[in-house]
């Protein structure tokens, strides 16, 4: 009996476990890397991601010979990929990336909201395609799909070229 409050105390183990189920997350948090020329922009992104209970930044590349070597030692769940990495290409960084970790899942956070720019990405390996324009909950939207195992295109891509949802074999939202 708890005499503050009148309410009878639960027996001790009863109250551990409550506790341990309280403080210890059974699943792991998946792990994220970003990558993107603009430290500004990797910094804003490992706010967001950090903010998600299910998420985790494990690191961060400015190039695409960062990145590579980098992935391949973390070894993360999903990568976030800009196409424009300085003088690097990524596509060029996706299209590796698929072929030497086919387990990674990949989207790409982009300043480029035209359809053929999408397009690309998906073909060369790419989950999930999000544009720079898009808010912040079109991107975690895009990470938890694509971590769920599906692909993910965004809305401002879809409006300017409605059949490629379907051509790119994305189910409707």
């Amino acid at each position: 009996f708890d005499s503050r409050t009148g309410a009878a105390a639960a027996p001790a183990n009863v109250s551990c476990l409550l506790m341990a189920r309280h403080f210890h997350n059974p699943e792991p948090k998946r792990r994220v890397f970003l990558v993107d020329d603009e430290p500004v922009v990797r910094r804003g992104l490992r706010v967001l991601l950090s903010a998600e209970p299910d998420l985790e930044v494990c690191g961060e590349a400015a190039s695409q010979c960062e990145a590579r070597e980098a992935i391949l030692a973390l070894r993360p769940d999903l990568a976030i990929v800009d196409l424009s990495l300085g003088p690097d290409d990524g596509l060029v960084l996706i299209q590796h990336l698929y072929r030497v970790c086919p387990e990674l899942r990949i989207v790409v956070f982009s300043m480029h909201s035209q359809a053929h720019h999408a397009f690309r990405a998906f073909t060369a390996g790419a989950h999930g395609y999000v544009t720079k324009q898009d808010g912040t909950e079109q991107l975690l939207q895009a990470v938890q799909k694509v971590m769920q195992g599906q692909r993910y295109l965004s809305d401002r891509i879809a409006a300017k070229a409605p059949d490629l949802r379907q051509r790119l074999g994305i189910r409707d939202k």
